[in-house]
């Protein structure tokens, strides 16, 4: 979506006040049924009515700019209306208006891409600037019912828990060696469970012992959480603790336990009906792998040391062997993770086409679905023929993508012919800014943005995270100048949680975020051992656990268990504190998850540090006399009025439910 890379700035600097001095106002909001319908994403081939407002003037002709066709409009009263048919293959259709007046032509389109500005009303400009846009997904897109709303756990199995001692690397009497990495760097191990990572260089070297023994240990734990699925960043043979240089991809590190482990903890977790997702790192391996083995490691040649080897064409790679680093392209720049050429057939073939091609592999051991790192550096077409061929085999395993470890425009791997959710970095945007200096418009907006402009499938299933592996920990994002201790930031860590577990999408929990472990700094800091009370160490350096937030995510989870709403249901803003005329509910937002059968759920937040009461409308959810409960334990209200009339304590919330 080129288009949409423009900024607001540029859309300032197109002068709108001429036309506004003139008289002439022009209005479209895409939030409302009543300028576009059907609302939001459509299955390509729809019919979409667009209507413009126009007063203060006698327009010559209006238009709405659709792709390159302009579209008559036609007027009834002041409201200007045409209906466009989207195309009947995938696409996103950009389209904005049109208006001439005497000797002026006005245009109104978006004025921002930003979430907290994309959609909804526009702005009117003398140039024609940034369009509005509508996706159009595949009528035959679906997305798997068990992750759509799932709660994912997301966890570094090396930094989780050790679960035998006996496999862990460079540990006296294990059973799998001191290895040294890229020629020259030899594996670390920490001996004692709590004590620092390893301050770099060298890089990604030291390993805590955690292992899948571990997780499997730590079911139970998980599950009381009301976890559904977990997310485990790589598991197979690779050079480094993280795993994101992969070394091969067809057995799980012997460090973690080997491919016994790996079945013992699927059989394990069928039990507790809990999923597993392994990471996809499909864009690049490493330079120290059985394919690429710049180091010499195997008896059988790799691509780096002989033109002649099966894996030269899988990489980008020309010129001498052995080869050297400017042979061949990156990763980031980085030597050790040399990119995969992803239009050749045999390592299409390895990767996904094959019968026993590594992606359907590990699904057929059990594995319930992927997370496909890097997303962004592969073309669409590479993950239509991925989707084509897995969706094939597996239809029920969520695809979900890294589209960069930040927010990001991730419509064009959302229009159901590619992947079936992503990261979504623009909701952990979204949050922090509510949590610091949104206002709750300024949060309305931007969530509307996300439930418009994504398939609601693709909404759904995309894991709504506050941090992750590659991000500052949230606790530490959370924390403020002025504040007293860590006192405030839990605070607001508990209300970015509310917000996530309540809002649509899969509510991603990056392991210790749930006892609010203190692990601040970006990577490796911020990949710190999940501080265990019985392990080894000093339990202060990273923890305690905060046992009183570790109850907040336990009571979380549990009403995303009981409440149906609040993974089906759909999404609507009731109350934004700021825009009312009572004074005392400034910081209060709102919203309503209803539909799909469910019991309607209301949820309150105050993201201020003073108590705040508020007035919700219900807009027909409840009937007058109902009395509603507070699934978190906070009490019960009644609807009155058509409204349920409530105090929220400070940086906290309410998640209303008619009992």
């Amino acid at each position: 979506m080129g288009s949409r890379l423009l900024v607001a700035f540029a859309i300032a600097l197109a002068a709108p006040a001429s036309a506004q001095a003139a008289g002439v106002k022009l209005f479209h909001d895409t939030f409302s049924a009543a300028y576009r319908s059907p609302f939001g994403a459509v299955p390509a081939g729809s019919r979409v009515t667009l209507r413009l407002r126009v007063t203060g003037g006698k327009p010559r002709s209006v238009a709405v700019h659709v792709g390159k066709r302009f579209v008559p409009m036609r007027r009834r009263g002041s409201l200007w209306a045409a209906t466009v048919a989207t195309p009947t293959t995938p696409s996103i259709v950009d389209y904005d208006f049109r208006v001439r007046i005497g000797k002026r032509t006005l245009w109104y389109g978006d004025d921002g891409s930003a979430d907290v500005v994309r959609g909804g009303t526009g702005v009117t400009t003398a140039q024609e600037q940034l369009p509005f846009t509508i996706t159009a997904y595949a009528p035959s897109f679906t997305t798997p019912a068990w992750e759509r709303g799932a709660v994912v756990y997301s966890l570094f199995p090396d930094r989780f828990r050790n679960g035998d001692p006996s496999n862990d690397y460079c540990r006296p009497g294990s059973t799998t060696g001191c290895p040294v990495f890229y020629g020259d760097t030899p594996a670390k191990a920490h001996l004692t469970w709590n004590e620092p990572v390893e301050s770099p260089p060298p890089f990604n070297r030291d390993f805590f012992g955690g292992d899948l023994g571990g997780v499997q240990d730590k079911l139970p734990y998980l599950k009381s959480l009301g976890v559904d699925a977990i997310w485990l960043n790589p598991i197979f043979q690779a050079r480094s603790y993280h795993r994101y240089d992969t070394d091969n991809y067809m057995h799980v590190d012997p460090a973690l336990g080997g491919d016994a482990a790996f079945a013992s903890l699927v059989a394990a977790a069928r039990a507790p009906g809990i999923r597993l997702i392994l990471d996809g790192v499909f864009n690049h391996a490493s330079s120290d792998s059985l394919y690429f083995d710049r180091y010499h490691r195997y008896p059988a040649d790799g691509a780096c040391e002989s033109t002649s080897s099966p894996y030269r064409n899988w990489f980008q790679i020309q010129g001498s062997t052995p080869c050297t680093d400017s042979d061949y392209a990156s990763f980031a720049g980085v030597s050790s993770l040399p990119v995969f050429k992803h239009d050749d057939p045999g390592l299409e073939d390895f990767l996904f086409r094959g019968n026993d091609a590594v992606a359907k592999h590990w699904l057929g051991l059990g594995a319930s679905g992927w997370r496909l790192d890097a997303a962004q550096e592969i073309d669409h077409s590479w993950w239509r023929d991925f989707r084509t061929a897995v969706k094939a085999a597996f239809p029920d395993a969520p695809l979900i993508g890294e589209n960069t470890a930040g927010p990001a425009d991730s419509t064009e791997f959302l229009l159901g012919n590619e992947l079936d959710g992503v990261m979504n970095y623009n909701f952990r945007e979204d949050a922090l800014g509510f949590v610091h200096d949104y206002t709750p418009s300024k949060l309305a907006h931007a969530l509307m943005a996300l439930w418009e402009g994504w398939p609601k499938e693709a909404v759904a299933a995309s894991f709504d995270l506050i941090d992750s592996h590659d991000t500052e920990r949230a606790l530490s994002s959370f924390t403020e100048a002025g504040d007293t201790g860590l006192t405030e930031a839990r605070q607001r860590l508990k209300l970015a949680a509310l917000l996530q577990y309540t809002w649509v999408g899969a509510p991603m929990l990056l392991y210790g975020d749930e006892v609010a472990i203190n692990a601040p700094g970006s990577d490796p800091f911020n990949r710190a051992p999940y501080p265990w009370s019985d392990a080894s160490g000093n339990l202060a350096l990273y923890g305690p656990p905060d046992l009183g937030v570790l109850d907040f995510y336990t009571r979380l989870g549990r009403a995303r268990a009981e409440l149906s709403g609040l993974r089906d249901g759909g999404f609507s803003t009731l109350l934004t504190g700021d825009t009312t005329k009572p004074p005392g509910d400034n910081d209060v937002f709102a919203f309503l998850r209803s539909g799909a059968g469910a019991k309607p759920v209301i949820v309150v937040l105050n993201k201020g540090a003073m108590q705040e009461q508020a007035s919700i409308p219900v807009r027909g959810a409840y009937a007058n006399g109902t009395t509603l409960e507070d699934a978190l334990g906070g009490g019960s209200f009644t609807v009155s009025a058509g409204s349920v009339s409530v105090t929220v304590a400070p940086r906290n919330g309410l998640v209303l439910v008619g009992s």
